[in-house]
């Protein structure tokens, strides 16, 4: 998985294959609090967004056929029957230029960085704004719904090479909130 040259200066001999240190990335996932628009049954807005950031602090460069999978466990903190799961892959790759002819190159002390907007869904297909108690209200734009502040908590699990372990977070909460228009 580490990128090696497969000639060094004139030598024609390839580097030997090794084992990967399994503390050579640092993760962190995070899910962005604040008020979530709901337009039509879609959620919008960039509150609720999640970013993955993978970042290599090996010596050397990771650089392997990806096999990204970031799942997000999310669930209401008050009901915890709520949980969704969302899902991230290569495709949610926001850093440009480190996917080249299918390999991708996270060089030493560089972060890969994916962002995934998610329907804040429950495996059951509830949306989660359809679970919380909502107040009728009106403004300037019309009336709406509006539910009050609420934690939601969120676990994740990440892999991004298969020679990497997986690396998990425990949960953690953020608040939301969900205007339905």
């Amino acid at each position: 998985m580490l990128a090696a040259l497969s000639m060094i200066a004139g030598c024609e001999e390839s580097l030997p294959p090794r084992l990967e240190d399994p503390n050579a990335i640092a993760v962190d996932v995070k899910l962005f609090g604040g008020l979530i628009t709901v337009r039509g049954g879609v959620p919008g807005g960039n509150a609720g967004a999640i970013e993955a950031s993978v970042m290599n602090i090996y010596s050397e460069v990771l650089q392997d056929t990806p096999a990204v999978n970031i799942r997000c466990r999310i669930w209401l903190a008050d009901y915890p029957d709520s949980a969704g799961v969302a899902t991230i892959d290569i495709s949610s790759l926001a850093t440009p230029g480190l996917v080249q002819n299918g390999v991708l190159t996270i060089l030493p002390h560089a972060t890969a960085l994916f962002e995934k907007r998610w329907d804040y869904t429950s495996r059951a297909g509830t949306p989660f704004w359809n679970i919380l108690p909502l107040k009728d209200t009106t403004d300037s734009q019309g009336p709406f719904k509006l539910s009050a502040p609420v934690e939601v908590m969120m676990s994740d699990t990440v892999r991004v090479f298969k020679e990497l372990p997986d690396y998990t977070q425990g949960p953690r909460a953020y608040t939301l909130q969900f205007e339905v228009r």
